[in-house]
């Protein structure tokens, strides 16, 4: 190889070796700024200043959005929007987190947020308005989704017990509605449709701690329609299900009193 040869590949291999390093220098540099960016935008976050720390992480994004700081910056921006009170808008970015980054290692706690986004939006109970049961139920109907694929994806959360709770009383307020419709059928003297509902309950919301309160009723409710067989299957199941609800105790209290009228209604009929 000649002297001009070995020149030109001396100088190929030095600026290969030049370009590789400028190359290390601009990925570190790209994420030390990012880093640097998210923690200023973290500071305005945890001083709770949501509107310059939105500002700061939108920036961060935008800049950097092949960097680490750019998932977190997500996180936070829908934390952002729940601090603010903007519920829906938070409950959709955290659904939105867990869909894009379903294995990263906060997922869980988007998922438990979402949850709990819908859980604020619930309507509550004031003395102006109409009770939360009687009003639109959408957003409780979105909370049980998000809790109940939470619970059902993450039971290591440390979310996990808090998450449950609250889909107890998520459902409880699902049944309540619920029962105010049948409530409102046997108002109306439509006590088929009324048991329908009822029975509804029984399928849709099998562990809520109100089911037995809406079979009772709907036990009665057949014995109004003199239908005592279904009457009874209503209550034996009450007794075998519930063994230690306080509702047990009515429903054996009421087979007595109509084995009791039908016993009295044979004895008539014999004499």
């Amino acid at each position: 190889m000649c002297k001009i040869q070995v020149l030109l590949v001396f100088v190929t291999v030095v600026v290969a070796a030049c370009g590789a390093a400028q190359d290390d220098d601009s990925l570190l540099n790209y994420t030390q700024t990012a880093e640097r960016q998210f923690r200023d935008a973290m500071d305005e976050f945890e001083d709770k200043d949501c509107v310059s720390a939105e500002r700061l992480f939108k920036r961060l994004r935008k800049k950097f959005p092949y960097s680490r700081y750019a998932v977190l910056a997500d996180l936070r921006l829908a934390d952002c929007q729940y601090i603010q009170g903007n519920y829906a808008e938070a409950a959709v970015q955290y659904q939105q987190f867990v869909k894009v980054h379903p294995t990263h290692e906060d997922a869980h706690y988007a998922a438990y947020r979402s949850g709990l986004s819908y859980y604020e939006l619930m309507p509550g109970d004031f003395v102006v308005m109409p009770p939360s049961h009687e009003r639109e139920q959408a957003s409780v109907r979105d909370a049980r989704a998000a809790l109940s694929g939470f619970l059902s994806k993450y039971p290591d959360s440390p979310w996990f017990e808090k998450a449950k709770k609250q889909f107890q009383e998520v459902e409880n307020a699902l049944v309540r509605h619920e029962m105010y419709v049948a409530e409102f059928y046997l108002r109306h003297d439509d006590k088929r449709a009324a048991v329908v509902r009822l029975e509804g309950i029984q399928n849709e919301y099998p562990k809520s701690t109100l089911v037995p309160d809406a079979m009772l009723l709907q036990a009665v409710t057949f014995v109004e329609m003199n239908n005592q067989r279904e009457a009874e299957r209503v209550l034996r199941a009450i007794i075998d299900l519930y063994p230690d609800h306080h509702q047990s105790l009515r429903a054996r209290d009421f087979l007595k009193h109509l084995g009791r009228e039908q016993g009295g209604a044979e004895r008539g009929e014999d004499g």
